[in-house]
């Protein structure tokens, strides 16, 4: 897999949102990234969930998403959008200015590359931290850093 051979464009609006939820203080939080894609290897993540994590399971290194609340949300967004946006990842904050991935963060996105339903061949990530976004791509192999475009 050449990762750059994609595109991902994310809006300044989605941008705005993630940046809304840095992790200041208290515990880390996060939730999934939905979009479109636009063509081939060309990918929108439009949409940012609200906060779906497990509130006893919440510390301040670290968050475990409710799946149930998942993937509502999921199925919400693939009808209001007339099936076009649909799954794409996960995102989460980290208490650091310019974060990057830790080994629990790329073993679980391993985990949900290998067990969800994905109609694309990886599951993006974004680790919100208090100055930057860590943009990555799991091919199911290897996570990738990426360059996003923002639109």
């Amino acid at each position: 897999m050449n990762i750059t051979d994609y595109t991902i464009e994310v809006p300044i609006e989605v941008i705005d949102t993630l940046q809304s939820m840095r992790q200041i203080s208290g515990n880390e939080n996060g939730g999934i990234l939905l979009g479109s894609e636009i063509g081939e290897k060309h990918y929108r993540i439009n949409r940012v969930s609200e906060p779906c994590m497990l509130i006893e399971r919440s510390t301040r290194g670290g968050c475990t998403r409710d799946a149930n609340k998942a993937n509502e949300i999921i199925k919400r967004e693939f009808e209001l959008s007339n099936h076009t946006r649909f799954y794409l990842g996960e995102w989460h904050t980290h208490p650091e200015n310019n974060p990057t991935p830790s080994s629990v963060d790329i073993a679980s996105i391993y985990d949900v590359f290998s067990k969800s339903k994905i109609v694309i061949d990886g599951v993006f990530l974004a680790i919100v931290g208090r100055k930057s976004i860590f943009w990555g791509f799991h091919d199911g192999t290897q996570m990738h850093k990426i360059e996003v475009i923002v639109v």
